[in-house]
């Protein structure tokens, strides 16, 4: 595996990482942080800390010889890397993803993102995730209406603490257990969301979100059938250490399309 390498398809359309970036006719666009950001396939992208650029990949699949399978899925997976995203933009899209399978959130993420920024890129409409104050000021009922259900309490009782003060950027500098104890108090964050955001969102590379398709990967191919998902979050993270939200993305994406059990 290359130390350098991004596949925009499989990072922003295809690892479930992200929801509102959009394939246009020359490549692929978001409003990121209100600001319009474009990447073509086989350049190097303008933001390279977005895209965590120089991270050794290659590296960290050669660290983890004793998991030949975990090997073979890191290499059938070149240029798949693990976004730094604002940590706001994380925290709606993970809240939104409850009970959610990747094609309703995209929908959900782009509904919501109308009350947010609009940018034309690549020729092409774009819309970027509201602040806090807009979130709180629309309101669960127009939040329902979008089709948001019960997440809509939640987004709307999240961005209030934001907006009065909640201060998301201090959670990249804290201890990866205090950040996420921190975000466990908002309204619709429980542990699988606090570790997306910590992970994708906060750049805590220590935190391993477990859902349904990683407890059944820690279970088959890690020996850790018995174990709760919290177990298996603590020892996956005993194993693999600072790697481990970066290996969870190449087991939950081997998972998820079936290459594991190729």
């Amino acid at each position: 595996m290359e130390k350098q390498k991004l596949d925009p398809q499989l990072t922003l359309m295809d690892s479930a990482q992200c929801f509102h970036w959009r394939k246009t006719a020359h490549g692929y666009a978001a409003i990121v942080a209100g600001k319009p950001m474009f990447v073509r396939a086989g350049e190097v992208p303008e933001d390279g800390a977005y895209f965590d650029w120089d991270r050794d990949y290659g590296a960290i699949a050669r660290r983890y010889a004793q998991f030949p399978a975990l090997q073979r899925w890191m290499d059938a997976l070149p240029g798949l890397r693990v976004l730094r995203q604002p940590v706001w933009e994380a925290l709606v899209a993970f809240i939104l993803s409850s009970n959610n399978n990747a094609v309703r959130i995209r929908q959900l993420v782009w509904k919501v993102c109308a009350l947010g920024p609009q940018r034309e890129i690549d020729g092409e409409p774009m819309r970027g995730f509201p602040t806090p104050e807009t979130l709180a000021r629309a309101g669960a009922e127009t939040l329902r209406q979008m089709g948001c259900g019960y997440r809509a309490e939640f987004l709307e009782h999240t961005a209030r603490r934001v907006a009065d003060g909640f201060e998301l950027d201090a959670l990249r500098r804290m201890e990866y257990e205090q950040a996420r104890e921190k975000l466990l108090t908002l309204h619709g964050v429980g542990p699988k969301v606090a570790d997306c955001v910590l992970l994708f969102g906060c750049a805590h590379t220590r935190a391993f979100p477990v859902d349904v398709w990683m407890a059944r990967a820690m279970e088959r191919h890690f020996g850790m059938a018995g174990l709760s998902r919290e177990q298996m979050r603590e020892k996956a993270q005993q194993i693999f250490g600072e790697d481990a939200g970066l290996v969870q993305q190449y087991i939950f994406h081997a998972m998820r399309t079936g290459l594991a059990e190729e």
